[in-house]
């Protein structure tokens, strides 16, 4: 079980194809003997594969109504923002069900209107952020150092990036970082847990957007741009002081 765990934040980017050739090796001979991570690849290849095939059959222009739809969709989560929300856990159960179909059938639709507003941009990167914690199953992973996240978005994916640090204080902690997409390419994705909650930080080199709140899919987003880096933070929404104060301490540590 122990073997698991260290293999366990390799096992996206195996499914990926994104792992080096050395990493593949190692999961590779990890999965030969190990009937449960086997099993848990299949289920994420099968996931990646709907979601492939989803997208490329909805390459197209995005139906009209989609954005109408998708901003009211935002505008009643903020007015629902005061209402009591459902535990983070009640939240991914509600949606692991619905991930995969979701994910199917906007990634495709969103991705030629990311560009544009920041409501469907959010709405993207919130897709992302459960996909990485329901599906791919982060959540349960131990955690990991910056330096160690750092080291593995160069590694990795190529991004020199300084990842903020965690707050033991606040029970902050990196999980671990993936490279996810959005509309106009690829995002380094940084996914913590904050007092028990999935939280993810994605950070976008050469972009800059208005800074913005924003929330879709049950999430709540805030975004900034410093350096010529945008910065989206993603974590359920419910509670806007616990997304203020991440917010303000992702900010101050990523100066």
């Amino acid at each position: 079980m122990s073997e698991c765990r260290k293999l366990e934040s390799l096992l996206p980017t195996f499914v990926d194809g994104e792992a080096p050739p050395e990493t593949r090796a190692a999961v590779q001979g990890h999965l030969d003997a190990c009937p449960v991570c086997r099993q848990t690849v299949a289920e994420q290849v099968a996931c990646r594969t709907l979601v492939q095939s989803r997208t490329a059959a909805l390459a197209t222009p995005a139906p009209p109504g989609l954005r109408t739809r998708i901003v009211a969709t935002a505008r009643d989560e903020r007015a629902r923002a005061a209402v009591p929300a459902l535990g983070w856990r009640g939240r991914l159960a509600a949606f692991s069900a619905a991930a995969v179909l979701v994910l199917a059938v906007a990634a495709g639709s969103l991705s030629v209107l990311t560009s544009y507003s920041n409501v469907l941009f959010a709405a993207q990167l919130a897709l992302d952020h459960l996909k990485c914690f329901v599906i791919d199953g982060h959540v349960h992973l131990p955690g990991m150092t910056t330096d160690e996240a750092e080291r593995q978005l160069s590694d990795l994916y190529g991004w020199d990036l300084e990842v903020p640090e965690g707050s033991a204080e606040d029970d902050l902690r990196v999980v671990a970082v993936r490279r996810c997409l959005y509309g106009d390419g690829r995002a380094a994705h940084v996914l913590y847990r904050h007092q028990g909650q999935p939280v993810s930080l994605f950070m976008l080199p050469d972009m800059t957007r208005t800074p913005d709140e924003v929330a879709a899919f049950g999430q709540a987003s805030r975004m900034w741009s410093r350096d010529n880096i945008t910065y989206v933070l993603v974590m359920p929404s419910g509670n806007p002081a616990a997304l203020t104060d991440v917010a303000r301490h992702m900010g101050n540590e990523a100066q």
